[in-house]
């Protein structure tokens, strides 16, 4: 892939979300949260990219596979009304929809454009599978780490601001409830995430989130995340109870290993 290739998927992706614009300011308020995003992995990429001194073209294909990673999101949301997967559809799936309905990825080789739709259908996936070859699970790796940052700083951001203003669709429609089940952080102890599917309050949301943390593969990754204490800051807005501060202190304990150890 050469720059002006990677200019091209640029262009195309804004222009192409202009045919999703919405005349309700509250949906298009959920649109705008997704292109926005997309432009914030985007830059997290980069850094997590830029900090492994990967090759140019490594580089290239990384920000391509997080400009289209939630392309279906669009799509998605303007037919369902809904980010939740199991309430409409896998959005991974439809971001590929999306691009080889509008051939967006043919300029590129065979074996990038394979990267590509590999990494972007396997990084809302709970594990990479084991048979992909080396490059596939690097560029995996990639997207899954610069998603899920932002998501953290999405979903702080999120509850900075005053409820009533709060849109519900970035939590998943889930209950209020503050109670957050005792297996919900046992399995957190454990280094495993809760399905989505399995969720009942936007708290358990909020741990399921922390626990992604143990899914994170790069040390400029752990560095994001050490800056700028989105875990911690996510924390602060959960009950405080004991299993809570010890899930806190789990968490910090093995960022720092993780910094110690690359």
């Amino acid at each position: 892939m050469n720059d002006e290739q990677l200019y091209f998927f640029q262009d195309w992706f804004k222009h192409h979300l202009l045919t999703f614009q919405e005349s309700d300011p509250l949906h298009q308020q959920s649109l705008d949260l997704k292109e926005e995003h997309t432009f914030r992995v985007c830059a997290a990429i980069d850094r997590i990219v830029s900090g492994l001194r990967l090759s140019e073209n490594d580089h290239r294909i990384a920000v391509v596979t997080a400009l289209f990673h939630d392309l279906g999101r669009f799509p998605q949301y303007q037919k369902y009304r809904t980010f939740r997967d199991p309430d409409s559809d896998n959005h991974a799936k439809l971001s590929l929809s999306e691009l080889n309905r509008h051939h967006v990825l043919q300029p590129l080789d065979f074996s990038e454009r394979q990267i590509i739709s590999r990494a972007i259908f396997f990084h809302n996936r709970l594990r990479i599978p084991e048979n992909q070859d080396q490059q596939t699970i690097l560029h995996c790796r990639l997207i899954r780490d610069a998603d899920k940052v932002d998501i953290l700083r999405v979903m702080n951001e999120h509850f900075q601001i005053e409820e009533s203003r709060r849109n519900p669709v970035i939590t998943l429609g889930l209950g209020k409830e503050r109670l957050v089940r005792e297996e919900v952080y046992r399995l957190l102890f454990e280094g495993r995430t809760m399905s989505y599917t399995k969720l009942k309050t936007i708290n358990e949301l909020k741990v399921l989130q922390m626990s992604w943390v143990f899914d994170i593969n790069f040390r400029p990754t752990f560095e994001i995340l050490k800056e700028g204490n989105d875990i911690g800051k996510l924390a602060a807005t959960l009950p405080d109870t004991v299993l809570l501060r010890e899930a806190l202190d789990f968490i910090n304990d093995y960022i720092e290993r993780r910094l110690q150890s690359e």
